[in-house]
């Protein structure tokens, strides 16, 4: 998501904790505790609460269309999630779907007034999603009927994170909320200079805002109150993904950073060209890499120990689709309708689809699945077919 500029631990008592392990399912692997994709799931929207982007999910080296849904005259800019065997998404024109992985049969739907711009975040029992006027969302995942509902102060364009019994999600009033789970109470809120368009980071006791006031904030989980913050170049809405003590991501003024979050600090930077174009795509990283995704129609890699260019893949269209790193390769769409599998540490080319409709929308992997949804409110799911 991009910005336009202009412009606690939440205390659980012993009742709180038990309606979570009803609500989440204790032990579930799934964005709670410890959260972080399995092979089955793809919970929240970059698959881990730390923003990595990563999953240890198979695919087959040569992923098979295994089936496709078109969903009327709408479009998809969320990201799907995933758990259960099922995969969960909102469109802009309102609808919120619940679909089988293997088969992409529907299994229910909720017509909702306002459009669904941003990734869902699910439990074992509970969807969370906010919508376009504002509303906090809580469904029962397995058959849709609602649980709550909350209005935050602006649209929702980032998706929610789920740690425990909250719900930590920003936006456009540039105000983030933690919520409980299992009422959508507030339990604090935190505000910063301007709008906020990504999903929550957290890792290690902090949450992590790269908001379109031009700052990296660095937030108190247990409580809401600042830690500290570091300026960049100018606005951002992409989420940051963590890893080496360093958060990552990318900005509209055409700069790459990486902030040493225990420092507060720049550790370096990616500077680009006169004229460079913007980062809307949110970063993955695994192993001492660094991939994301251009509007200069590219995918570029770098390291994370100081931002040495490793590779740069081109592309026909723009990449505001957020990369997932999956073992040896890396997936991702563009603007002009092809998706990729690139070699994490070379940038080759592995496998390619033309859907001939483009992806700003982010895959979701999971159960030997690759799922994505386009711009004219389509879901694909490849996978071996055999």
């Amino acid at each position: 998501m991009f910005c336009f500029t202009n412009h606690t631990f939440c205390a659980a008592s012993a009742f709180a904790w038990l309606s979570y392990l009803l609500l989440t399912g204790f032990g579930a692997g799934l964005c709670a505790n410890e959260p972080c994709a399995t092979v089955d799931t793809w919970p929240c929207f970059r698959g881990c609460l730390d923003g990595s982007g990563t999953s240890a999910v198979l695919l087959p080296d040569n992923p098979q269309l295994v089936w496709k849904k078109q969903f009327g005259k709408t479009a998809f800019e969320a990201t799907p999630v995933i758990a259960g065997g099922i995969i969960y998404i909102g469109d802009l024109d309102g609808t919120f779907h619940a679909m089988q992985l293997k088969s992409g049969e529907l299994l229910w739907e909720v017509k909702n007034q306002a459009g669904w711009s941003a990734a869902a975040a699910v439990t074992e029992k509970v969807v969370i999603a906010g919508d376009m006027d504002g509303v906090i969302h809580a469904f029962d995942r397995i058959d849709g009927s609602l649980i709550w509902s909350h209005h935050v102060g602006g649209e929702v364009s980032g998706g929610p994170s789920i740690l425990g019994t909250r719900v930590l999600i920003g936006a456009q009033d540039a105000t983030l909320s933690c919520l409980s789970i299992t009422d959508g109470k507030v339990q604090w809120t935190h505000s910063i200079g301007d709008q906020i368009r990504c999903t929550p980071t957290v890792a290690g006791g902090k949450v992590f805002l790269a908001g379109c006031d031009g700052k990296l904030h660095v937030i108190d989980v247990e409580h809401g109150k600042a830690i500290g913050q570091v300026s960049i170049d100018g606005p951002t809405g992409t989420t940051p993904a963590t890893a080496e003590g360093r958060a990552f991501f990318g900005s509209e003024g055409g700069a790459f950073w990486a902030i040493d979050y225990e420092k507060l600090e720049v550790a370096w930077k990616v500077v680009p060209a006169v004229g460079g174009q913007a980062y809307r795509s949110s970063a993955a990283v695994a192993e001492g890499i660094v991939v994301v995704g251009s509007r200069a129609r590219a995918v570029e890699a770098f390291a994370t120990f100081d931002g040495s260019r490793r590779w740069r893949f081109a592309t026909r269209g723009r990449v505001d689709s957020s990369p997932v790193i999956v073992g040896s390769r890396v997936f991702v769409g563009d603007t002009a309708g092809k998706i990729f599998a690139l070699d994490v540490s070379s940038g080759k080319l592995s496998w390619e689809f033309d859907a001939g409709v483009g992806f700003s929308s982010s895959p979701a992997v999971a159960a030997g699945c690759l799922v994505m949804a386009s711009e004219d409110g389509t879901i694909w799911c490849f996978s071996d077919k055999n």
